[in-house]
């Protein structure tokens, strides 16, 4: 990696990393806590995530791509590709609303269910806007705008939720502040993109350009909306399947899902961004012909490092997190979340391998491996929602993410014969006893639940230098390139 190469993706991490888990964490969370119906919000928000990709058909993914490789036609790409992403977000708005009758949802699910869906096209905009000014080399101004929503976010919701409106604040005013600060994030990121334009925006539909731009980027939107089904259906059946209007048990067990969730939210966000980062490299490296071997293994150990650290330590202090973030705490909450941590690891696992698997354009058999994942979710969610309700969803989820990882895994291995060796697989074991046995010594010792999991952290970090699951030479060698 080169030097400003390196300066961009630090500046990338440190802004998300400052402002996101302040969002998370006291934004959201507040709403959480002062809101009594925010397993509903939670429900439709899964719902129009589901619908999304509808609104982009991969020509986020496709544009930044061709951008990056040839600046020159962004004139010519940007007025076509605007007119076509107009179109797009109607038909998303059609077909989610239609689906959203056809699922019984009542007014008030259907009224606070199409701003949601406005959001959802703000945000796709903006993510087009972001990949034409990424794709001109502006990173650092791509990264501002990444956060910029959240920003817009706090300077409306803090007077609301910490000043005198707070006792009579409604999820509709949290529902309405996103629409305002989306849609000023699309507005402010389209200005900016417009000043790179070199002559007048007219908008025009040149449908051959059109249909090869479309035929380029849909197998790249199937993924996508392929991946939204199974990890967003959870909390849209938890609220149809346990609807009942006497005991309100959808509310219940929605709100135990979504109070867990939401840390996974949070901390899936690095997990993100570490795909991010490596989707370029390993596109590189294998356009090049170069063995990805030493790649593959530095980011699977890191990764390996992130998400056992995190999780183990979550799950030996949920019940302490969940009780310090939540008002209306149940030990269910806990329950729920040590399940969502374990299948962190195999989200982990995703993220390296999909990644991989998608720079390589393995679409069509992960596309398979979504689809079955897809069944295995539904299937168990019926049976054990109804048995469990959010405890049944946390598992649910477990066995499909484990699925996905393993046959993702698989294809990995034989499409580039990539596979950790015996050595590495004794250090991985090694390194996993080793951060449980950090967190029962540390609990055994009665340590201060946060200083525990501070602790716990540190140790494991240390650990993964010692057991060489993370090979600082590699790393070394990796920046020096």
């Amino acid at each position: 990696m080169n030097r400003e190469f390196l300066l961009n993706v630090a500046f990338l991490i440190s802004i998300n990393l400052i402002i996101k888990p302040f969002y998370v964490f006291g934004i959201d969370l507040k709403v959480q806590n002062v809101v009594g119906n925010y397993s509903l919000y939670f429900a439709l928000l899964n719902f129009s995530y589901i619908f999304q990709i509808f609104s982009d058909l991969g020509i986020q993914q496709y544009n930044n791509r061709k951008i990056a490789q040839h600046d020159y036609l962004f004139d010519k790409y940007f007025p076509h590709i605007l007119g076509l992403k107009g179109g797009l977000s109607i038909v998303f708005l059609v077909l989610s609303f239609s689906s959203a009758l056809l699922l019984g949802y009542g007014r008030e699910e259907l009224y606070l269910l199409i701003f949601l869906l406005f959001n959802q096209i703000f945000i796709t905009f903006t993510f087009f806007f972001r990949s034409n000014i990424s794709g001109l080399q502006h990173y650092r101004l791509d990264s501002i705008i990444s956060v910029l929503d959240k920003l817009l976010m706090m300077v409306i919701c803090v007077p609301l939720l910490w000043g005198p409106w707070v006792a009579s604040f409604q999820i509709e005013w949290f529902v309405y502040a996103q629409t305002v600060a989306f849609g000023l994030t699309a507005l402010i990121a389209f200005g900016l993109t417009r000043s790179y334009l070199k002559g007048k925006l007219v908008l025009s539909w040149n449908l051959p350009l059109l249909s090869a731009i479309l035929k380029q980027s849909i197998p790249f939107s199937l993924v996508v909306l392929l991946m939204s089904i199974y990890t967003r259906i959870d909390a849209v059946m938890i609220e149809r399947l346990l609807h009942n209007p006497i005991t309100n048990e959808s509310i219940k067990q929605g709100n135990i899902y979504a109070a867990a969730y939401r840390l996974l939210d949070a901390i899936n966000m690095i997990c993100f961004l570490f795909a991010g980062l490596l989707l370029p490299m390993f596109a590189r490296m294998l356009k090049n012909k170069e063995n990805i071997q030493a790649l593959w293994k530095l980011s699977s150990s890191l990764m390996l490092v992130i998400t056992v650290s995190f999780s183990v330590a979550v799950c030996f202090n949920a019940p302490e997190i969940m009780s310090l973030l939540y008002i209306n705490y149940t030990p269910s909450m806990s329950e729920v979340l040590i399940l969502l941590m374990i299948g962190f690891n195999s989200i982990g696992i995703i993220h390296i391998v999909g990644t991989l698997l998608t720079a390589n354009g393995n679409l069509m058999a992960m596309n398979i491996v979504f689809v079955v994942g897809i069944a295995i979710n539904i299937c168990s969610n019926y049976f054990l929602i109804l048995e469990y309700g959010a405890w049944g969803a946390a598992i649910s989820t477990l066995i499909t993410q484990s699925f996905v990882a393993l046959a993702e895994l698989e294809l990995a291995r034989r499409t580039f014969s990539v596979a950790l060796n015996g050595r590495f697989l004794f250090q991985i074991l090694i390194f996993i006893l080793g951060v449980g046995g950090i967190n029962l010594g540390l609990e055994a010792l009665s340590t201060p639940w946060f200083l525990s999991f501070v602790l716990a952290g540190i140790f494991s970090v240390i650990w993964a230098l010692t057991t060489k699951v993370i090979d600082v030479r590699g790393i070394v060698g990796m920046k020096n390139k």
